[in-house]
């Protein structure tokens, strides 16, 4: 059995309740209709000799299954990478999950990741049930099954936005899978002007909270924010605009960057955290008894995460040591020398004189000194927090406050733990009686609250008489 799906007797009982801690966790394919399930789907439960259970929707579909139209699986959250056994399996899947096998090979993922293309097809089927050929096949079909459903695009442009690269390569891989052709599957929902996608708010879900984080950091020109939702503007100037409509949030953006709805939905998750088990998490931090009362007043706190990565990396960089009110007018003030319209692109940044926008001449050429390894090498490494600590480590300028901070934010590890923080100490010197705190005390403190010590670190931000003013300190 798949190392990320739950026992048999585990999948059949939570099954049998449509308990939703267990939704995105597996799904339920039943042989008497060849339709595969989430968990909470309300048709009646299926005889134990029925049902199969799978790690991911690409495992049910290589074996035959197609998406219940009730429950709708492609709208269910993703699996929890952190359940993952293996770390590599963990980066296949962050890989995969941001579209690298749509231009490239099993072979070249594998090359990224340092191992063989057969080792690597071994440990996805071993942890998830699939190769990763399949993974990549499953998470285009269920978008593009969701924008036949819910937009009145063309069915060729539902398969560019998909990632399918024809139409030809997307009705063969869609009949296949589905038994029919796009055209007789659709629903077609009613004309707009915007493409209008939902996602599930698994509960609970603090999703004021995140709103309330981002908007104390939203960037001028770029980003607006308040209590109620979230825009972005994109590089061709549209905008997407995020709000939370009861448990799902109601993601809308323009038939001009409907191409890009796949990378839109990757960002919104990563930028809000969705895919976290909040429960879980909560149940864990109330073990320790300075959380207990905020938790169980305010549960399902996220990290937010940022919508671009390298941005993310460059304004971590930007607030060491500063408040966040100046952390954002200086990333303001990069945008208004550096870009063209947006944040300044990496190339733009690795030669600069970043310095010159009012900050410290070091901590200006640490922010070129990233730009230059994006430029060299990509941004994938930003997205892989072992890499990510180990390359700010070695670019002077940057401590251990700064590589923990982006690490959460920019890499989402939710272990990740800055622990010098001002936020944090203060809030810990609080919870202490007044006793100054320091970063050792606080890594002993947290070190019970492992593998989320990043939601303890949020937490602790929120408890503090002055998060809202929060001031870094990169030791």
């Amino acid at each position: 059995m798949a190392a990320a799906l739950p026992s048999a007797e585990i999948c059949r009982r939570a099954h049998r309740a449509r308990d939703p801690f267990f939704d995105g966790r597996f799904l339920v394919g039943v042989s008497t209709t060849g339709v595969f399930c989430r968990p909470v789907c309300p048709a009646p439960t299926p005889r134990a000799g029925n049902a199969r259970y799978f790690a991911c929707a690409a495992a049910a579909l290589a074996a035959g299954y197609r998406p219940c139209r009730r429950c709708r699986p492609e709208q269910a959250p993703t699996l929890p990478r952190w359940t993952n056994g293996s770390a590599t399996a963990l980066g296949a899947l962050r890989l995969i999950d941001d579209g690298f096998l749509d231009a490239d090979n099993d072979g070249a993922l594998a090359a990224r990741l340092g191992i063989g293309a057969r080792q690597l097809r071994r440990l996805m089927v071993a942890q998830v049930g699939a190769t990763p050929a399949a993974l990549a096949r499953s998470r285009r079909l269920l978008l593009a099954r969701r924008l036949l459903d819910e937009t009145d695009l063309r069915v060729v442009d539902v398969a560019m936005a998909a990632g399918f690269g024809s139409l030809r390569r997307f009705n063969d891989a869609f009949k296949a899978a589905f038994q029919t052709t796009p055209r007789a599957a659709r629903r077609r929902a009613p004309a707009g002007r915007d493409v209008v996608l939902r996602l599930p708010l698994q509960e609970p879900h603090d999703i004021a909270g995140s709103f309330d984080f981002l908007r104390g950091r939203a960037l001028a020109g770029l980003e607006t924010v308040d209590s109620n939702g979230y825009r972005r503007r994109l590089g061709d100037g549209a905008w997407i605009a995020l709000s939370a409509e009861g448990h799902t949030l109601r993601v809308a953006i323009p038939a001009i960057a409907v191409a890009a709805s796949a990378a839109v939905l990757r960002r919104v998750r990563r930028l809000l955290d969705l895919d976290a088990r909040a429960g879980a998490i909560d149940a864990h931090l109330a073990t320790e008894p300075s959380l207990r009362r905020q938790v169980a007043a305010r549960p399902g706190v996220r990290v937010p995460g940022v919508w671009d990565a390298f941005e993310g990396a460059v304004r971590a960089v930007l607030g060491q040591q500063v408040s966040v009110a100046r952390a954002s007018a200086l990333a303001s003030a990069l945008c208004d020398r550096f870009g063209d319209g947006g944040f300044p692109a990496p190339a733009a940044l690795a030669r600069a004189e970043v310095a010159a926008i009012g900050m410290p001449g070091a901590r200006g050429a640490a922010i070129a000194a990233i730009a230059q390894r994006v430029v060299a090498d990509g941004d994938g490494w930003l997205a892989e927090p072992t890499a990510l600590r180990e390359r700010f480590a070695a670019i002077r300028g940057l401590g251990p406050w700064t590589a923990e901070y982006a690490a959460m934010r920019v890499a989402g590890d939710p272990d990740a733990f800055p622990d010098s923080d001002w936020g944090v100490l203060k809030a810990l010197a609080k919870i202490s009686g007044g006793k100054p705190a320091t970063a050792a005390a606080a890594r002993h403190w947290a070190a019970p609250l492992r593998p989320w010590r990043a939601y303890a670190c949020r937490r602790l931000w929120l408890s503090s008489e002055t998060a809202k003013k929060e001031v870094t300190n990169d030791g």
